[in-house]
């Protein structure tokens, strides 16, 4: 059975809540990493697409997001509904910290800070990837913080232009994707 058919299997015993949430990780990671892909690839001109494409790229991103993400729900039993509570609070999390940008922005005039908004998902991750660390002392948990802290870092060395998008994506695969598959398969970190 290949790895995607196991995470999506409805006949497999019931998840544990480290398998849901590794579900939702990669889930995370693919969709918002390859809408960042897509970002990195107009930006750079890469694609020959027009700019006007950029907001249609978040529009589809959340469109695929959240029906698979209430699939996953919805399969997973009592185990997916607790880590959707992980989940909705980090989405109302990145959501706030968006908002905030936004009302900056409009105060300021200067749309550009909007741009942090990758910076503060990035921080999010480490900092709940941090607290996972904390209450399971697993240096692994630690590990993977550190680097969505580091891929923080980088994209905020890189805010305006093509490559923080990239460095974004790349960053998503190494904090989402990889430990999210690693979950999903049913392992520890």
């Amino acid at each position: 059975m290949t790895a995607a058919a196991r995470i999506l299997d409805e006949t497999a015993p019931a998840p544990t809540v480290a398998v849901c949430a590794g579900r939702v990780l990669v889930l995370a990671g693919l969709v918002f990493g390859t809408a960042n892909m897509v970002q990195y690839g107009v930006r750079s001109g890469a694609l020959g697409w027009h700019e006007a494409t950029l907001g249609l790229n978040w529009l589809v991103a959340t469109g695929v997001f959240f029906p698979v993400l209430f699939r996953l729900r919805r399969i997973g039993g009592e185990a997916a509904r607790r880590a959707a509570g992980w989940s909705r609070a980090a989405i109302l999390t990145m959501v706030a910290a968006a908002l905030v940008l936004a009302a900056a922005s409009a105060v300021t005039g200067d749309w550009s800070l909007m741009l942090w908004a990758s910076v503060a998902t990035l921080t999010l991750y480490g900092l709940v990837w941090l607290f996972a660390f904390a209450r399971v002392r697993r240096p692994g948990l630690a590990l993977i913080a550190a680097t969505a802290f580091a891929g923080s870092a980088c994209v905020a060395t890189r805010l305006g232009t093509p490559e923080q998008y990239l460095l974004q994506a790349v960053t998503l695969g190494l904090v989402a994707v990889l430990p999210g598959l690693w979950l999903a398969l049913g392992r520890r970190l």
